[in-house]
């Protein structure tokens, strides 16, 4: 038992991304991003999303609030490739209703609409698990414009 243990505090500390000359390691502090809490519903500890850009990469960083102190959870990277004429986004909709864990990437619009509706990748900020998980984009009915009415 020691040693899955052992084996799985190595797996653990070794997952880093690295941005610029930063690098983010899991469990560890962020120490100043930009980002948003999630919404608190049933959850006693606050998560939130932490964002950071290179000239290659944005990351995205799942932290949870520990003392005071975000601890990343995980880190989701994203090629600016993708963002060419996409963006990301955050309080999407689905079948259920507003969704505060799903980010996704979507197709960027020229009129001023109120929702993004072409999805073209989502994720979920699945605070249960501590991970982010990829969904189908179908799943996703549409995303806020946070820029609607501007």
């Amino acid at each position: 038992m020691k040693n899955i243990i052992y084996l799985f505090m190595i797996i653990f500390s070794s997952s880093y991304s690295q941005q610029n000359d930063t690098k983010y390691w899991i469990g560890k502090e962020i120490k100043s991003e930009s980002g948003f809490l999630l919404q608190k519903e049933n959850f006693d500890t606050d998560f939130g999303i932490a964002f950071s850009y290179s000239d290659t990469k944005t990351l995205l960083l799942f932290f949870k609030i520990e003392n005071t102190k975000k601890i990343i959870i995980d880190i989701l990277e994203i090629d600016k490739k993708e963002l060419q004429g996409n963006k990301l986004t955050e309080y999407c909709h689905t079948i259920k209703g507003t969704d505060a864990e799903i980010i996704a990437l979507v197709k960027e619009t020229d009129n001023n609409a109120e929702f993004y509706t072409k999805i073209k990748k989502a994720w979920r900020a699945n605070r249960k698990i501590g991970k982010f998980e990829k969904i189908a984009k179908r799943k996703v009915k549409k995303c806020s414009n946070e820029n609607y009415g501007n």
